[in-house]
């Protein structure tokens, strides 16, 4: 008979976001069962929330055998949590450390090293981030690292029915080329980007999620441009869709993007190294400006054979490489070795 269930809390920055999605993906993980808890209300919390949630998660930790935490400043504010607990960090793109420069820089390195130091195990989601990760730290500090990439579900396929249903709902004519671009409108997303290179195709482009760039998004689009806000129906968005963008100026191994070229779309990426890692040669990657963008676009539209090529392609390598169920084993047989072999030295 299976022994009881283990239990995990989840330590994420804020609600909502790439963190959530990632252990939504973690959560049929057999063996063990999660709860979760957000370090602060929003992405720009005041010091007194952080310092509010701090506490709280010190507390909770106490009714689970293993603490898995969630990017670079959640594993810096829970340094004493993964010192004296089992615990598990994920660092979901390095992303505080890429953007830092001089001194700032260096301290974000100095975190990064002491987290590592602190925890178990460190969790990077591609190749690209473990090869930064050692960039930052050097290889002795992060020879408990392991690479476990992002992975996502199969889609269920309901085929053309699917897609004339919810292209008809969006008013997407049969024969026009349609995108999309997903993510929260903030500047290292970089939406306005997308929405200007689309403009200058003369492509739809479906534009979905929220944050604060809104307003220069609304002001920027034009006919072309459908801004549809936060959706929960992103799968059959996908359906409705011809190819799909990706213009970040940062990114970690992205969801997103492993979700739509599992849904058989043609990606067009910026030119960053967790992007290439994706694609290989199932995409088109692209300087990040408008106008290498729009070409790439111009180049899908124009060319149906070449898209259905690379959404094939796409489709393939998601099921080959960013398998959501391979990356649940994996992860579990890393939780399973830190509580069997209990606190590092």
């Amino acid at each position: 008979m299976p022994g009881p269930e283990r239990s995990v809390l989840h330590v994420l920055p804020h609600p909502g976001g790439g963190g959530e999605t990632y252990v939504d993906l973690l959560s049929a993980m057999p063996g063990y069962r999660f709860e979760r808890a957000c370090l602060a209300p929003s992405p720009t919390p005041s010091p007194s929330d952080l310092g509010r949630g701090v506490v709280e998660i010190m507390r909770r930790a106490r009714r689970h055998q293993l603490i898995h935490v969630h990017g670079e400043v959640a594993s810096g504010l829970c340094l004493p949590l993964l010192r004296t607990r089992p615990s598990v960090v994920t660092f979901h793109g390095l992303n505080l450390v890429r953007r830092a420069t001089g001194a700032r820089r260096l301290a974000a390195a100095l975190n990064l090293r002491a987290v590592v130091r602190a925890a178990n195990r460190t969790i990077c989601v591609s190749e690209s981030e473990h090869d930064q990760l050692v960039r930052a730290i050097g290889s002795g500090a992060a020879r408990r690292a392991v690479v476990i990439r992002n992975g996502v579900r199969s889609p269920a396929h309901n085929g053309e029915t699917e897609r004339a249903g919810a292209r008809g709902i969006l008013g997407i004519g049969e024969s026009e080329v349609a995108g999309i671009w997903v993510g929260s409108l903030e500047a290292h997303k970089d939406p306005l980007t997308a929405v200007q290179a689309a403009q200058r195709a003369a492509i739809t482009l479906l534009v979905v999620g929220g944050g604060s760039l809104r307003p220069q998004v609304e002001r920027a689009a034009n006919k072309h441009i459908r801004l549809l806000g936060q959706r929960s129906d992103i799968p059959r968005l996908l359906a409705a869709a011809d190819l799909y963008v990706l213009t970040s100026r940062r990114e970690g191994l992205s969801l997103s993007l492993l979700e739509a070229m599992a849904h058989g779309l043609a990606p067009i990426v910026t030119d960053l190294p967790e992007n290439l890692e994706a694609i290989g040669d199932a995409g088109i990657c692209v300087r990040p400006d408008a106008d290498s963008v729009a070409a790439a676009m111009r180049r899908l539209a124009e060319d149906a054979d070449e898209r259905d090529d690379l959404g094939a392609r796409a489709s393939q390598r998601v099921s080959r490489l960013f398998d959501a169920e391979a990356m649940a084993w994996r992860t579990r047989a890393l939780y399973d070795d830190v509580l069997t072999s209990g606190r590092a030295s």
